[in-house]
C-alpha cells in the first residue's frame, strides 16, 4: 500500500505539472506571474490523499509546473498549494492530531487573516478582507457537517462540499499570496482595493472547477485508496 501511495502522489503531482503548461489568469502588476487553474486541482488532492499527501503532490506538481514553464518570481508563490490544499484536507478529516479538522481549517484561516491585518496595507484597506472572512465564516458555521458533505456516498454532498471547503481553501493561499507579494514588491494599499473585484471572480472559478474535478477524483482515490479519506 506504501508504494501504491508513492505512486498516486507522483501520478498527481505529474498531473498537476502538465496541466501548470495551461495559460492562466495574468497577475496585474507582476510580469511573467499568472495564476492558473491547478489551483484547482489543489483542494481535490486534499480531500482526497489526506492533510500529508495531498499538499504534498500539489506542492512537487506547483514546483515541478513552475520550473518547467521557466519559473522566474511565480515559483516563490508554489507554497500556496501547500495552504489550500492543507485547509481542503482539515476539513476534510475527522480529527488530525487530536484536534477537528474544521478546528485546525478555521485557526490556519484565522490566522492569515491577522497577519494581514498586521501589515500597514491591511490596516489601511480593512475591508479587503471581507471575502476572506466570509471563507472563515462558512467553516464556522458548517465545522462538521462539512465533513459529513466530503465523506458522503452521494456526488450531489461531495460536490457541495467540494464548493464550500474550496472557498475559504484557495481564499487562504489567496491572501498568503498577497503577504509574499507585499514582501517582494511593497504595493500601495490602493492596489488590492483596484484589483479585488478581478480576484473574486477568479477564486470564484477556481472554487467551481474544484468542485467538478474534485468529486471524481474523491471517488476514484476513495475506492482504489481507501486511506485517501
Amino acid at each position: 500500500m506504501r508504494a501504491r501511495k508513492i505512486t498516486l502522489v507522483a501520478l498527481l503531482a505529474a498531473i498537476y505539472a502538465v496541466v501548470s503548461l495551461l495559460p492562466g489568469f495574468p497577475v496585474v502588476g507582476v510580469p511573467g506571474s499568472d495564476i492558473r487553474l491547478t489551483r484547482s486541482l489543489e483542494m481535490g488532492y486534499g480531500v482526497a490523499l489526506g492533510p500529508f499527501l495531498g499538499p504534498l503532490s500539489a506542492f512537487v506538481g506547483a514546483v515541478v509546473g513552475r520550473v518547467a514553464t521557466g519559473g522566474g518570481t511565480a515559483i516563490l508563490f508554489t507554497p500556496l498549494a501547500l495552504v489550500s490544499s492543507f485547509m481542503a484536507a482539515a476539513m476534510a478529516k475527522r480529527r488530525i492530531f487530536g484536534l477537528r479538522g474544521w478546528v485546525i481549517s478555521s485557526l490556519l484561516m484565522a490566522g492569515i487573516i491577522l497577519l494581514w491585518y498586521a501589515t500597514p496595507a491591511g490596516q489601511s484597506i480593512p475591508l479587503y478582507a471581507v471575502p476572506h472572512l466570509i471563507g472563515l465564516g462558512i467553516i464556522l458555521i458548517l465545522r462538521g457537517r462539512m465533513t459529513d458533505l466530503l465523506h458522503s456516498e452521494k456526488r450531489r454532498s461531495i460536490f457541495a462540499g467540494m464548493i464550500l471547503s474550496s472557498y475559504p481553501s484557495t481564499m487562504a493561499g489567496q491572501m498568503l499570496g498577497n503577504m509574499i507579494f507585499l514582501v517582494l514588491f511593497n504595493p500601495a494599499p490602493a492596489f488590492f482595493m483596484t484589483v479585488l473585484p478581478i480576484t473574486i471572480f477568479e477564486r470564484v472559478v477556481i472554487t467551481i472547477v474544484a468542485a467538478i474535478v474534485g468529486v471524481p477524483l474523491v471517488l476514484a482515490v476513495r475506492e482504489y485508496f481507501s486511506e485517501g479519506r
